[in-house]
């Protein structure tokens, strides 16, 4: 430990500008294939055709219901024969979807005759929407910090990866947690701020910043999971974040209620006899697990083990299994996919007085921060 102390605090990042195409938009998918979207907007406001300067209409304090139909959108009693609109609230205005604030301009795309509503916002404002929902606001600043780093970095990797797609991300759990203006809190927006423009690259390459909520005392190497193998996401140890909730947590399932949920996900097993780990990674995070039952042998991986057994019960893919009478007794350390940037492990960190720069440098080894300056084409 005292030499992860040191190296911390003799190695800096060094912060270093680069000049980035396009411009600082996202395209965050709130509302996806959806039936309507109740929609308000307080002052004036444009409809506009999307990816145009088309003016379709103009108008002030909207309050109405919008819905895909079959030739177009239909906004209240008014019909428009196109693909999508967008509506833009005057400057400094928010837009109201289904009673929640929003910043920005939103697109509504009929999608095959659903409804599928985009928030076209600046990736700084995206952010004020976002932390709070990922972390707790009253983290200490440096913890806050290093997260609206990661989270810019992998909006940005996300926003290269899905470019000819409707939306850059989701507003869920599959993506980044954002809840629009009612997610902004003060400390929140001065951690983004003090941060404007951060953004972690790999061999001259937005890194794609992978985080979790609590590693459990290792996080994971992303070619475990995803067809990613480069040296800032092959894992580390991590002895930060014991303080967390989920640093250790035990569940326990009937085998009678495991063998209904195997049989729900194709596997058709009478009775179960046993069931343990079968390989795990050297970053002790499990591989494959066997089951056997009926007098066959399943082998199933550890990703798919998770997904069967349900993501919010089996927290993580690093614990241990152990069948006593007739019920499963599972120990687990961590939530979540366990790489990248383990969270209450920044949160321990900044509490031991570490900041953004070095978490980052720990859990990120090899990577560098660098300040977009945005080039719009």
């Amino acid at each position: 430990m005292k030499k992860i102390f040191i190296f911390l605090f003799s190695s800096f990042l060094l912060l270093s500008r680069i000049c980035f195409p396009g411009d600082d938009s996202l395209r965050i998918g709130v509302l996806i294939k959806v039936q309507k979207c109740d929609t308000k907007v307080r002052g004036n406001y444009q409809i506009m055709l999307p990816y145009t300067h088309q003016i379709l209409s103009r108008g002030r304090n909207l309050n109405t219901e919008v819905r895909a139909i079959e030739d177009g959108i239909k906004l209240g009693s008014r019909k428009f024969q196109v693909f999508g609109i967008e509506i833009i609230p005057a400057k400094d205005g928010y837009i109201y979807l289904n009673g929640r604030p929003y910043r920005g301009k939103v697109r509504f795309i009929n999608e095959k005759g659903n409804l599928t509503v985009v928030n076209v916002i600046s990736i700084e404002d995206y952010l004020k929407g976002v932390l709070n929902y990922e972390v707790a606001h009253w983290w200490p600043i440096q913890a806050l910090m290093a997260q609206a780093v990661v989270s810019r970095s992998y909006a940005l990797y996300m926003k290269k990866v899905n470019k000819d797609k409707i939306y850059d991300l989701t507003a869920d759990v599959y993506s980044q947690v954002y809840g629009g203006r009612w997610g902004e809190r003060w400390k929140v927006k001065r951690a983004i701020r003090k941060t404007e423009g951060l953004v972690l690259f790999y061999n001259g390459e937005i890194l794609p910043a992978f985080y979790h909520s609590t590693c459990g005392g290792h996080t994971d190497s992303a070619n475990h999971l995803w067809n990613i193998d480069i040296p800032p996401l092959k894992g580390v140890a991590c002895n930060f974040c014991r303080l967390s909730p989920h640093y250790r947590w035990k569940k326990k399932i009937s085998l009678g209620k495991l063998r209904e949920i195997f049989i729900r996900t194709g596997y058709h097993v009478e009775k179960i006899q046993d069931i343990r780990v079968k390989e795990r990674y050297d970053t002790g995070f499990v591989k494959s697990i066997e089951m056997k039952a009926d007098g066959k042998v399943y082998t199933i991986n550890a990703r798919e083990f998770r997904k069967i057994i349900g993501i919010n019960i089996l927290r993580s893919r690093r614990f241990l299994l152990r069948i006593k009478g007739k019920w499963l007794y599972i120990t687990g350390y961590g939530w979540g996919h366990g790489v990248g940037l383990c969270q209450w492990g920044a949160y321990g960190m900044a509490l031991k007085g570490y900041n953004f720069q070095q978490i980052l440098k720990y859990y990120y080894p090899g990577a560098e921060v660098k300040k977009i300056i945005w080039e719009k084409r």
